[in-house]
């Protein structure tokens, strides 16, 4: 029994282990929170989403992205110059990405809205700082979570690097990743299949108490690494407490 309760308790610790390991270091779970397990997918890299998840009837707001951590250390100033030309385009680029993808099924907007997308990149590397004479591929690796702009709970995740010859490139395949994007979100948007009819009415479900403790946490998890500002915090402070009065 001792052995069986050590393993257990070490099962968590192993997982966050493993997820730090992923692509190289430019992964940090901590980021995400604990609620994300990252899968591989063919067209965004490395994903979460909640299971269930439901964004019809919600507006979607791009916010600005965090400054960039080079989580392997700095690199040479080519890299850097890499995100510098990159840096003006990463929100707009995804912004158009996402609308194309969702075709209308979800209002994209970069003032206001019900759902935070938040991002920052964590790697860069400029090939061999020439465009024209490039032998190596120019690499952008990003992070992306889609948080509820009122609890601040974490919704979608993901952890992307993108390749192409020159930072031109690299704006158009940001696009279309950020199209692809749009489509996976437009998932959850659909209208859900009906039920079949049955003789007599389902009971009514009782929703679980709202969280307000929780909430309040992922608010200021959100303000300490500087997603919101004190006058954002105190809005969604009252909202939380107005929901849990509801509840």
């Amino acid at each position: 029994m001792r052995t069986l309760s050590a393993l257990l308790l070490a099962v968590p610790a192993l997982l966050m282990g493993q997820a730090a390991a992923l692509d190289g270091g430019r992964l940090d779970p901590a980021w995400f929170g604990s609620a994300a397990v990252f899968t591989p997918s063919t067209a965004l890299g490395l994903q979460w989403v909640k299971p269930g998840l439901e964004l019809k009837g919600r507006t979607l707001h791009v916010r600005d992205w965090q400054p960039a951590v080079w989580l392997l250390g700095k690199r040479a100033t080519h890299d850097e110059h890499l995100l510098m030309r990159m840096a003006p385009s990463l929100v707009p680029g995804l912004a158009k990405g996402l609308a194309k993808g969702l075709k209308g099924a979800l209002p994209v907007t970069p003032t206001a809205g019900d759902l935070f997308l938040l991002g920052r990149v964590v790697d860069a590397t400029g090939g061999s700082g020439d465009e024209q004479f490039a032998t190596q591929p120019c690499t952008l690796t990003f992070d992306l979570k889609l948080v509820d702009a009122d609890s601040g709970e974490l919704l979608a995740a993901f952890h992307h690097t993108l390749e192409a010859a020159n930072a031109d490139y690299m704006a158009l395949r940001h696009t279309r990743w950020s199209e692809d994007l749009g489509r996976l979100l437009g998932q959850s948007v659909g209208p859900r299949t009906a039920a079949p009819p049955k003789a007599a009415a389902p009971a009514r479900q009782v929703e679980p108490p709202f969280d307000l403790e929780g909430a309040l946490r992922r608010i200021e998890g959100l303000k300490r690494d500087g997603l919101l500002s004190e006058a954002e915090c105190e809005v969604l402070r009252q909202k939380a407490a107005e929901r849990a009065r509801k509840s």
